[in-house]
């Protein structure tokens, strides 16, 4: 038992030990960088030392505290294991500029002075300042955390990334704020605030400044004092006492009966009572029906509107150019793919009756059924004849030597709507609509595409061809739906191929919108 307390003992006594404060002098340094983990008390004094309390003996050599060109670096230079209430007391007597990066955290009790102090923070740093200053120049980025009060006459701030400054208590004469990224900002300005604030970020001034000249951008917001600031993406509302002051909306009112405002911006409403703020948005009553992403199947017609392009062999002799076998295409693989990027809807009556013009690419996908490889110059099974004016023409020749796995006839085009459109209900998820007009088109390029095997090897050939095709096209198209389900359907009254140079045919494409825009 003798034994048992006397372990005890010694343990709690080494427990005791293990804890150590010491003491160090320092060179004259005017600049103060921290980059560890560590929390650091401001003293101002007459000498420049340090006190480190909570470290343990065993790792307190490897707490820096080293000046090199007149900058006192306090980082860590090896594994520090410290107790939950370690600190580093900072002893200074003269500072111009400090620099904490990292988790570190920096505080004082006693206010501190200065002429002229420069503050740099970043990462997850977190500062709490009382200070006075002629000059203080704060640059913050990272996830900061900083909280000033004291009294300065020029103060110049440059935050980025999500800061979050509160600065209120800090009296500033006059303040020059370059804020952007997500940084949440509190100043307090006497005279005059000047600057730019970005991004998302928020800037709140206090102290009624009589120059306020801060230029606001993207979705970034500022609110002077105990005013009321709404933004609704491009649009501002800021409620200053009786005044109501509405940017980047043309459709907007407001009305204002004893302490209810009542704004109306476009489909968006904000009512304010007292310090409360209430937004809702009307519903859209109409959903874009040419914006969006098509996928349908398509085809070919002859000139007498038949989907069957087979014909009698005979023809082949004595009307060659009414032959259209060739093109005879698998429709199972056989798509329409089109990214309409653009939209816009000319209101004849409300939602209900409008025009509807827009941008779109068309990308086809022919899949020829035959093994057949088609050439551009085939003038020669046509005509007798072949001269300059004849000699092109689009004819398939059955390949004898290849045997194709794919074969594919590929057309791009970018595309303008010209719809009429009817919507005949007030929700746009509940609305049946309906439009048809025309699509013109215009060709970017045409391609042939084959697959095959050779000794066992897969080939892909590309021919780019121009193939004579129409540069040209006009489409009559029918769109109708109800809400988000739209179909479509498309005839064009323009020939594939140019007149005269391939097989008269007119193609078609029927489908739906996967994702409207």
């Amino acid at each position: 038992m003798t034994k048992l307390f006397l372990s005890i003992a010694v343990f709690a006594i080494s427990s005791i030990t293990i804890a150590q404060n010491e003491s160090r002098m320092l060179s004259d340094f005017n600049a103060l960088k921290i980059s560890s983990a560590f929390t650091v008390e401001l003293i101002q004094g007459n000498s420049n030392q340090v006190e480190i309390s909570g470290v343990p003996e065993e790792f307190l050599p490897n707490l820096a505290t080293e000046v090199t060109d007149q900058v006192l670096n306090i980082y860590a230079k090896g594994k520090i294991k410290a107790e939950k209430d370690m600190i580093i007391k900072l002893t200074f007597v003269n500072l111009d500029k400090m620099d904490i990066s990292g988790a570190s955290v920096l505080k004082n009790t006693e206010s501190l002075n200065f002429k002229s102090i420069e503050l740099k923070t970043s990462g997850a740093s977190s500062i709490d300042l009382n200070l006075n200053a002629q000059a203080f120049t704060l640059k913050s980025s990272g996830a900061s955390s900083v909280k000033l009060k004291g009294t300065t006459q020029d103060f110049n701030l440059d935050v980025s990334g999500a800061t979050n400054l509160k600065a209120g208590g800090l009296t500033a004469s006059n303040v020059i704020v370059k804020a952007s990224g997500a940084s949440d900002l509190t100043v307090n300005a006497t005279n005059e605030i000047t600057g730019a604030v970005s991004g998302a970020s928020d800037l709140k001034v206090l102290g009624e400044p009589a120059t306020n000249k801060v230029k606001v951008s993207g979705a970034s917001g500022m609110s002077s004092n105990d005013n009321v600031k709404v933004s609704v993406g491009n649009s501002k509302v800021l409620v200053e006492g009786d005044d109501v002051t509405i940017t980047g909306v043309a459709n907007s009112d407001v009305k204002v009966v004893n302490d209810t405002t009542r704004i109306r911006m476009g489909r968006t409403n904000v009512l304010i009572i007292s310090d409360s703020v209430s937004i809702t948005r009307t519903p859209k009553k109409r959903r874009n029906h040419w914006a969006g992403i098509d996928l349908g199947i398509n085809g070919f017609v002859n000139n007498q509107g038949s989907f069957n392009l087979n014909h009698d062999i005979s023809l082949e002799q004595t009307s060659p150019k009414k032959v259209t076998q060739f093109m005879e295409l698998d429709y199972a693989k056989s798509w329409v793919f089109s990214l309409n990027f653009y939209e816009h809807f000319f209101k004849i009556y409300e939602h209900r009756f409008g025009l509807v013009t827009g941008l779109g690419l068309e990308y086809n996908n022919y899949e020829l059924k035959h093994n057949v490889r088609l050439v551009e110059d085939g003038g020669t099974y046509v005509s007798n004849t072949i001269n300059n004016f004849n000699k092109n023409y689009t004819w398939g020749v059955v390949d004898t030597n290849m045997n194709f796995s794919k074969n594919r006839f590929k057309t791009f085009y970018i595309n303008a709507p010209l719809l009429f459109e009817i919507n005949t209900g007030d929700h746009k998820n509940k609305s049946f609509h309906l439009s048809a007009g025309a699509i013109f088109g215009y060709k970017f390029t045409t391609r042939m595409k084959y697959k095959y095997k050779d000794n066992g090897d897969e080939q892909k050939v590309k021919d780019n061809s121009d193939f004579n095709t129409n540069p040209f096209k006009v489409a009559l198209t029918v769109r109708a739906g109800v809400g988000w389900l739209n179909l479509f359907a498309t005839y064009n009254l323009t020939p594939l191929f140019e007149s005269g140079r391939g097989p008269e045919l007119y193609p078609f494409s029927v489908g739906v919108t996967l994702l409207g825009f």
